[in-house]
């Protein structure tokens, strides 16, 4: 597994966010790899901290957010959305057997729970 530093976070288009239903604008991150361009629509606020690792043609994006303390998992093969996993602060600890893991180890912690 791969740590991606170099990416950009951006605001989806009005009319995007208008298709779709939003009220506001969903964070688009996009990065470039030997594999190619890769772009995806993300379900994180726009205060939580982002981790993104690759590993083989699977992009996981591990978004915590330390002050409401909630922590978040979105996997993506390609351009589409594969699986994702959303634990409160009061699940943290039953669902990674401590608070304090690495992302590397979150992620390979949380990705046994994504059906």
């Amino acid at each position: 597994m791969r740590k991606i530093r170099n990416y950009s976070i951006s605001k989806e288009s009005t009319e995007e966010m208008i298709q779709a239903n939003r009220f506001n604008p969903s964070l688009e991150i996009t990065f470039r790899d030997r594999s190619g361009q890769h772009k995806h629509k993300l379900s994180a606020g726009y205060g939580d901290d982002l981790d993104v690792y690759r590993e083989g043609s699977e992009t996981y994006i591990l978004t915590t957010n330390p002050r409401l303390g909630y922590i978040s998992l979105e996997v993506f093969a390609g351009a589409d959305k594969t699986g994702e996993i959303f634990v409160e602060e009061y699940q943290v600890i039953e669902t990674l057997g401590c608070e304090d893991l690495a992302p590397f180890n979150t992620i390979k912690r949380l990705r046994e729970h994504i059906i």
